[in-house]
């Protein structure tokens, strides 16, 4: 994370820790996971080549047959197969399992990973953890529906098998409901297009009038795309101009004008039913849309259109901004098209929009009025009149609004609110040739071999940090005196026995001369014990090192005390691991 924010555009401070990076990112915790992984895909975007190329092979070992010819050697160039970098398939190898993550910001970020870095055979692997991500709550919803709207538009395979996913339920919020939408729209083919237009029929009956309202532009949408079903949606449109909601009436003439403008010849009859229904149409969207369709088709239907102008006249004051507006475009056009039935009205409809307090539908008023009406102050400009006013206009094109965001980087804030926030970093293009790929090697430093000794010089300290030192010296004192004293009795016994055999052998005329120089044996060996005891710094002192003159007591002693002590420490870890574990079960 710091690396993050203090220098994130140097990339060569990764290269020696990228492989790392790679191996331990399973163990990292998920937060750090994220980060990572961002960081991991800015970096593979410049080192490693496009995996998308078209007619990209896999096979790693393909040769030319004919080596010789120079114009074979150009088409192997060109047809030279793909070869993934060992580097890349790690990356992506070791985020696949980080998809059964429990984090929601961790599968998110493997999932764009797999968009921005692996082939396009690969990223369907992503589809199911996101499409599992849906069961969250709101917001997290409203964050991955947004990524899968972006990337139904490009890849409609992917989720076209879980389309049931994402059908709308009653108990959605709005901004849910109309992603949903966007969703469908997006994966609507000419094999699935009866199946979400029987969805849409339902979605178009709700409560919600704002998704109501989205239903029937999704329908526009669907008609405009799939032009086998366009007159369907139409007739249907048509349908629901007779609804006793007024939104959705509004929302249905804006769409039907939309589609009117493809086929304008074959819908005359569709024109006509919404000139009828204007009076009872009160959306000034909706009327304007009316008044734009009489305007722009007003030779199709010389009888309504003027008709319609006169009723315009009578409540033009009334009227909005917008409707006025539209009303001084279809007076210009009917003044141009059938002057004689229309002079005096289009007159007086100039005549109140040049006194209008909105200084739009001021301005537009005497542009008109000089650009229709013959005048010495007008110039050339009145010859053009036609072509400016009755010029041919393209159909517009129904477009989802999650086309242009695929160039931000998915899962980030700029994509979410399709503009870019502050603090983004942009994905780089990928390198036409890979860099050196060394640069990622580390050399392996062996460690230095201890001796064999290490081990007993270690027990040693340890036991002498712990003050073991003076009981196995006591021991080892208890021992050596065991010792001089077993020395000394064996010595008494064979001194007696050679006693008893001397007696034997001699007379009993010497007995009075052997007493006498036993006497004198037994007082030369009790001196050496009149010697005094040594004091306890005298004991320590002469002591060699543990390690050569402990005795087998002391040494079991020594066993025991470690294997005390080992089986207290795997105690404790024991301890801990039930409270970690009993910690996560409660989280």
């Amino acid at each position: 994370m710091a690396f993050e924010e203090v220098c994130p555009d140097r990339i060569d401070l990764i290269h020696k820790n990228y492989r790392k990076l790679c191996n331990l990112l399973v163990d990292v915790e998920e937060w750090g996971q994220v980060v990572i992984i961002s960081m991991l895909t800015r970096y593979a975007r410049t080192q490693f080549i496009s995996p998308w190329k078209d007619g990209a092979m896999f096979d790693e070992n393909e040769k030319a047959f004919y080596d010789s010819d120079s114009e074979e050697k150009k088409d192997e160039t060109e047809a030279k197969p793909y070869i993934m970098d060992p580097d890349h398939r790690l990356l992506l190898r070791n985020t696949k399992p980080l998809l059964q993550s429990r984090n929601t910001a961790v599968v998110m970020s493997v999932a764009q990973l797999y968009w921005h870095l692996a082939p396009k055979h690969e990223v369907s692997i992503v589809t199911k953890s996101l499409v599992r991500l849906l069961r969250s709550h709101r917001e997290v919803q409203y964050i991955v529906l947004q990524n899968i709207a972006t990337m139904s538009i490009q890849r409609k395979g992917m989720f076209e098998p879980y389309m049931k996913s994402f059908y709308v339920r009653s108990t959605d919020a709005t901004h849910i409901k109309t992603l949903k939408l966007e969703i469908l729209t997006n994966l609507a083919n000419e094999a699935n297009i009866s199946t979400i237009l029987r969805e849409f029929q339902t979605y178009v009956k709700s409560q919600d009038k704002a998704f109501a309202a989205a239903t029937i532009q999704a329908i526009g949408r669907c008609a405009t795309n799939i032009s086998e079903v366009t007159d369907t949606c139409l007739n249907g449109l048509v349908l629901l101009l007779s609804n006793r909601d007024e939104t959705v009436v509004a929302e249905s003439v804006v769409v039907i004008k939309k589609l009117l403008q493809t086929q304008p010849t074959q819908h005359c009859e569709i024109i006509r039913h919404m000139a009828k229904l204007f009076d009872n149409i009160t959306v000034p969207m909706a009327r304007a849309s009316i008044l734009w369709l009489m305007g722009e088709y007003c030779e199709r239907v010389p009888k309504i259109a003027p008709d319609v102008l006169r009723k315009m006249a009578k409540s033009f004051t009334a009227e909005e901004d917008i409707v006025k507006l539209q009303t001084v475009n279809l007076a210009a056009k009917l003044y141009l098209t059938n002057s004689k039935q229309t002079k005096l009205l289009t007159q007086y409809i100039l005549n109140l929009g040049k006194y209008d307090q909105n200084y739009d539908i001021r301005d537009r008023t005497r542009f008109i009025r000089q650009l229709i009406v013959p005048n010495e102050k007008s110039g050339a400009l009145n010859k053009y009149a036609r072509r400016i006013l009755l010029a041919p206009k393209p159909a517009p094109v129904l477009q989802s609004a999650f086309k242009d965001r695929d160039r931000f980087q998915l899962g980030t804030l700029s994509h979410s609110l399709n503009t870019k926030a502050s603090g983004y970093q942009e994905l780089s293009d990928w390198p036409e040739v890979a860099p050196d790929q060394s640069e990622r090697n580390v050399e392996v430093i062996e460690p230095v071999r201890k001796p064999a000794c290490f081990k007993h010089s270690l027990i040693y300290s340890f036991l002498k940090r712990f003050e073991f030192d003076r009981i196995l010296c006591f021991c080892s004192e208890s021992g050596s005196e065991s010792e001089e004293e077993s020395s000394e009795e064996s010595e008494k016994t064979s001194t007696d026995s050679g006693q008893s055999s001397s007696g034997s052998e001699k007379s009993s005329s010497e007995s009075d001369s052997d007493q006498k120089k036993k006497k004198t044996k037994k007082k030369t060996k009790k001196a050496p014990q009149k010697k005094s005891k040594p004091t306890a710094a005298d004991r320590y002192s002469d002591i060699p090192p543990v390690c050569h003159t402990v005795s087998r007591v002391s040494r079991c002693f020594l066993f025991l005390s470690l294997l005390l002590f080992l089986a207290h420490l795997i105690r404790q870890v024991c301890v801990c691991e039930r409270v970690r574990s009993r910690s996560q079960q409660q989280m």
